[in-house]
């Protein structure tokens, strides 16, 4: 990335130091933007914030502090990005959110740094889409080609894994985890773990069913969706004693599909976490390992 200072806006639009900054943006001094990006009308961009090259700013963007933007992002008006944890621990220590290349941001989303507790850095991964009214709290990861839908909440601590698709309205319970490809109906309540690879819904979400839309998109082999869906009538839809016995078996059959290995490891951690949140039993040393893992 290739990112150099920024500069104050000039009397009229145009190029500040490579970026295009509009005449009524306040761009702190030490900001740093990169070549390209583009800074709309009555933005307010604060101390310590990198924005990376190609990134577009619309009108009215908010980024309060402490913040990295990467390349080739969108961030739509009156989004806020950086804003201090709304934690009570947290004392004003510095602290910090990233986010990866190509994400668009849409209206009035916020995203806050992280805190001590969790390492002190919230992060969201490339290629995700947050969309309208979207609230992503301190210290949660989102990884790569996550899409999350209008007005949808995510408490602290939260991990959101690859692919996976949050709808509308739904609220997360901090440390919980949504499993890669996973996807949570709209206005569910998520208060444990969302396994991989399956669908939700509910008050309190519930599995229904696999995520077949988002596998055969990835084009996943035929025979592999069959495995998991087969799996998943033996984990949630049969009567095959407890759920663990259930596991043992499907990892024993051989050539396993990786998908169904997964699978179980993932409900195995789940079912040793508190109320079926396994970040949860991370809560006394996530940060001191999450600041070990920036060092």
């Amino acid at each position: 990335m290739s990112i150099i200072p920024g500069a104050k806006a000039s009397s009229r639009t145009g190029r500040a130091a490579g970026a295009a900054v509009h005449k009524s943006a306040v761009v702190s001094p030490d900001a740093r933007l990169g070549e390209g990006a583009e800074v709309g009308p009555f933005c307010v961009i604060g101390p310590n914030v990198t924005i990376g090259p190609g990134a577009v700013l619309h009108n009215n963007v908010t980024i309060v502090r402490d913040t990295t933007l990467g390349a080739d992002c969108t961030v739509h008006p009156y989004a806020v990005l950086g804003a201090d944890p709304q934690d009570l621990k947290h004392r004003g220590e510095r602290t910090e959110l990233v986010i990866g290349d190509g994400t668009s941001i849409r209206e009035h989303a916020t995203l806050h740094r992280g805190t001590a507790l969790g390492g002190g850095r919230t992060v969201i991964g490339s290629d995700c889409l947050i969309m309208v009214g979207v609230h992503i709290a301190h210290d949660c990861i989102v990884e790569d080609e996550v899409v999350i839908a209008n007005g949808a909440m995510m408490g602290g601590h939260c991990l959101i894994e690859t692919g996976a698709t949050i709808a509308g309205a739904a609220a997360l319970h901090h440390f919980t985890t949504v499993g890669r490809y996973a996807f949570v109906g709209g206005m569910a309540r998520i208060s444990r773990d969302v396994p991989p690879y399956l669908v939700v819904e509910g008050s309190p979400a519930e599995p229904r069913k696999v995520n077949t839309t988002a596998l055969q998109r990835r084009k996943w082999p035929e025979r592999d969706v069959e495995t998991l869906k087969k799996a998943y009538r033996a984990l949630f839809r049969s009567d095959n004693g407890p759920m663990q016995h259930t596991m043992e078996r499907l990892r024993a059959e051989p050539g396993q599909a990786d998908c169904v290995l997964k699978l179980c490891d993932f409900l195995e951690r789940m079912s040793t976490g508190v109320h079926g949140r396994w970040r949860e039993t991370l809560r006394d040393t996530e940060a001191a390992a999450r600041l070990a893992a920036r060092d």
